[in-house]
């Protein structure tokens, strides 16, 4: 009996905690440099979340007080023009990360088959972080991002069918007032980090699930802890020495208070915007708006996209970094006509 009893433990599967669920080896490929890229903006995300939990305990989110307290964060709050640049900054970087982010996965094409679903989440993820964004941008209310602001909703508002009612809900009415304020302020910080932290963290649970795409060249493997964990923690103070330095050279700064009544000299959105607010002051409206919202579909779908194209004999490694290369001269080309303009 006690025979019987030893064998079929020896048997049964092992059980496995959540410290060998960390300890699951990794592929030696994501300790190359553009295959971080990923956890760069988890780490900016994280400064972003520390950072703005600092502003709310001075901002204050209405019409006649926000310019004032962002005033007095910036030149009387002790450190508190530090604490605003290193939350500018990263928001600036996180979005262009997950741009670099984005590109490597596509000129690799690290989507294919089983890893549409990450695709799919991560451009979840990226549309999520430029909101995120935007309503940072535009709760300094000073007259710059008063009326990029008002720009951006109205481009919002020229969307076809969910246009109107979308700019409405975001403005509280027709114009931008302090309704808009209070709105964009409670999306900033509630609804969207919430949203986002639940986007990152099912992302990345769904890359660990799906696992690593393959690539060529990486045959070893090391363990999430403590090899990859200090890796990143290096990452990390990397990112917070380029912060410090990036704040310290260029402070933030303050513009003249949101006025109504005058046009600010520059109504450009934030650079992240910027290559699409050109895009729709170049083309006419319906031409611009629906090469938008389409581009924005083919940019989600495109995992099935390549699967078709592939089984019909295109060479879509080619076709990927061709396209990888025009879309980001086009980007670049748009954003430096922007600045000329």
């Amino acid at each position: 009996m006690a025979l019987q009893t030893q064998v079929t433990t020896a048997n049964e599967p092992e059980q496995k905690n959540w410290i060998d669920y960390i300890q699951k080896d990794l592929p030696e490929h994501l300790d190359w440099w553009p295959y971080t890229l990923g956890a760069i903006p988890l780490t900016l995300f994280g400064i972003l979340v520390a950072t703005g939990l600092m502003l709310t305990f001075y901002y204050v989110p209405a019409p006649e007080k926000a310019y004032e307290s962002v005033d007095q964060i910036t030149y009387g709050v002790y450190l508190g023009w530090f604490i605003r640049g290193l939350h500018k900054f990263s928001v600036d970087l996180m979005i262009l990360f997950v741009f670099f982010h984005v590109i490597r996965v596509f000129v690799t094409r690290a989507y294919r088959s089983p890893g549409e679903l990450k695709w799919v989440s991560g451009s979840v993820v990226l549309f999520v972080t430029l909101a995120m964004g935007f309503t940072g941008y535009s709760l300094v209310y000073d007259n710059v991002s008063y009326w990029g602001m008002t720009v951006v909703t109205n481009m919002l508002g020229t969307l076809p069918i969910v246009g109107t009612p979308l700019m409405y809900l975001l403005r509280g009415g027709e114009e931008v007032s302090g309704g808009t304020l209070l709105r964009l302020y409670d999306l900033h910080t509630k609804l969207l980090p919430a949203l986002l932290g639940g986007l990152v963290l099912g992302h990345v649970l769904v890359v660990r699930i799906l696992g690593f795409a393959e690539v060529k060249g990486s045959r070893g493997f090391h363990p999430f802890y403590p090899e990859h964990t200090m890796m990143m923690g290096a990452v990390a103070i990397g990112l917070l020495v380029l912060l410090t330095d990036l704040v310290m050279i260029f402070p933030p700064g303050l513009g003249p208070p949101a006025n109504p009544q005058e046009v600010a000299s520059d109504v450009s959105p934030p650079w992240y915007f910027s290559a699409a607010y050109m895009w729709i002051t170049l083309l006419p409206a319906p031409l611009s708006l629906w090469s938008l919202l389409g581009g924005a579909g083919v940019f989600v779908l495109y995992p099935f996209l390549d699967r078709l194209l592939l089984e019909r004999g295109w060479p879509m490694p080619v076709v990927n970094a061709l396209i990888g290369v025009v879309a980001v001269g086009v980007f670049a080309g748009l954003m430096l006509l922007d600045l000329w303009m």
